[in-house]
């Protein structure tokens, strides 16, 4: 595989930094997958979408990850960041996807974590399948309990991650969900779409993605993973090749 590092603005111009990741086989045209990475993390989602774009690069996928804006190698401030404000990013980089000569445009696909299956759902992207692992419609709800003692509605919400990193988030993000209904934009999306979880999510229970899985159109799946976290540790291995099975089925 190769990778290229690459770049474009979003509606408030700011840099959103990505990665490309092209597979060796040359073609005119590739299959191609979205990764869209969570909450407060990067476009290495720990190492999982590294990973991911190895895997289904080998497997004949184009791949793009990108930082949103405030995350990672991208501009902006994060504290100011909303779902609405993700889900123009991911507006404008499935734009920037399907506008590359070598993605072929009836072939994409979008794997989404965590927040960003939130993202991916608040878009209702026109793709042509979708996973979406760690899911819940009631990310408000998780987010506050992960917050804890430093949800702040009114102030400034902080929360130290377990490597000492501190996110911070203005009373704007919590205020726009109510701009927004995970439930009925799920209803909206009709394509193949794949529910991921992990029987150990501490993070989003389980019966959350059930609530989720219930309220989206045919066709769909879903897969337990037993003993995987809300990062799908420790069965990550498992999950690449449900994936790249999952992927090479819907777009191969």
């Amino acid at each position: 595989m190769k990778e290229a590092k690459i770049s474009i603005l979003n509606e408030f111009n700011e840099k959103l930094v990505g990665i490309e990741t092209i597979p060796l086989v040359q073609k005119e045209k590739y299959p191609t997958i979205i990764l869209v990475h969570g909450f407060g993390v990067t476009k290495e989602e720990s190492g999982m979408f590294d990973n991911l774009a190895k895997n289904l690069s080998e497997t004949g996928f184009l791949v793009y990850r990108f930082d949103f804006s405030g995350c990672g190698e991208s501009e902006g401030d994060y504290s100011e960041t909303s779902l609405s404000k993700l889900k123009s990013d991911l507006f404008k980089i499935l734009y920037f996807v399907q506008s590359q000569p070598k993605v072929d445009n009836s072939k994409i696909g979008i794997l989404a974590q965590s927040f960003g299956t939130a993202t991916t759902s608040t878009l209702e992207p026109k793709v042509k399948c979708l996973i979406m692992m760690g899911s819940s419609p009631y990310l408000k709800k998780n987010l506050i309990q992960l917050f804890g003692e430093g949800y702040n509605p009114e102030g400034i919400s902080t929360r130290t991650k377990s490597n000492g990193t501190i996110t911070k988030i203005k009373p704007q993000f919590w205020k726009d969900f109510e701009n927004h209904n995970l439930l009925n934009s799920i209803k909206k999306i009709n394509c193949p779409i794949l529910f991921i979880h992990g029987s150990e999510d501490d993070k989003v229970p389980l019966s959350d993605m059930e609530i989720y899985f219930q309220n989206a159109n045919e066709p769909k799946e879903k897969i337990i993973i037993n003993g995987a976290d809300h990062g799908l540790k420790p069965y990550r291995e498992k999950m690449y090749k449900i994936v790249v099975n999952w992927f090479k089925k819907e777009l191969i």
